[in-house]
């Protein structure tokens, strides 16, 4: 299996990016932020240790843990972002390193896309590591647009992740994503092609 990890900033596309390459190489994916999500779900122990360390007023209705409510508290708050990511960062990436063991002898692609790839060290577990790039002002319009975020939130979230040099210096290959979405597909198959070839050279 080769293990393709995709990464970028808030806005980005990365996920939008992810799911096209999909389609484009037939390959497997995985989403580090929906692992999260079924991490904290009733009945899971991440689920009892962000209630015994958060407490109950987190949860909706249902019982189930409230990702608007946990994302207040945890927003403004560094080491309470902290004191999450400690519960649900090892318990995903547990289970994406089992995932690719587990499948590490068959043919194919697998696609891991995480914003905080690196941060994670889940980029241990890639042959290779794309970004996707989009220039700061056409984030903030995204998210105005897609999510209904002020500027200044926008501004807050980019703020705090890692800088275009962060990535650049670590990733192996940077996707532009300025363009249109048929733009970003046309980039992403040109570089699956590269990959392909590459590896039918290597004998792969």
């Amino acid at each position: 299996m080769y293990v393709i990890g995709m990464t970028g900033g808030v806005g980005s596309g990365k996920t939008q990016a992810a799911c096209l390459l999909k389609e484009i190489a037939s390959a497997e994916l995985l989403i580090a932020d929906e692992l999260g999500h079924v991490a904290m779900e009733k009945g899971t122990d991440g689920y009892d240790e962000i209630i015994e360390s958060f407490g109950t007023d987190i949860l909706d209705a249902d019982g189930q843990i409230s990702r608007t409510v946990m994302a207040e508290k945890v927003f403004h708050d560094k080491e309470r972002l902290a004191l999450l990511n400690g519960i649900i960062h090892p318990k995903v990436k547990a289970y994406i390193r089992q995932y690719i063991d587990d499948r590490k002898d068959q043919e194919g692609v697998l696609i891991l896309e995480n914003a905080i790839l690196f941060e994670t060290g889940c980029d241990a577990f890639c042959d290779e590591i794309w970004y996707i790039a989009v220039s700061a002002d056409a984030r903030k319009k995204r998210l105005r647009q897609n999510r209904g975020y002020s500027d200044e939130k926008s501004r807050a979230i980019m703020e705090r992740q890692q800088s275009d040099a962060f990535f650049y210096q670590r990733c192996d290959k940077v996707i532009d994503n300025n363009g249109s979405l048929e733009q970003l597909k046309q980039n992403l198959i040109k570089e699956y092609e590269l990959i392909q070839r590459g590896r039918k050279h290597a004998g792969a």
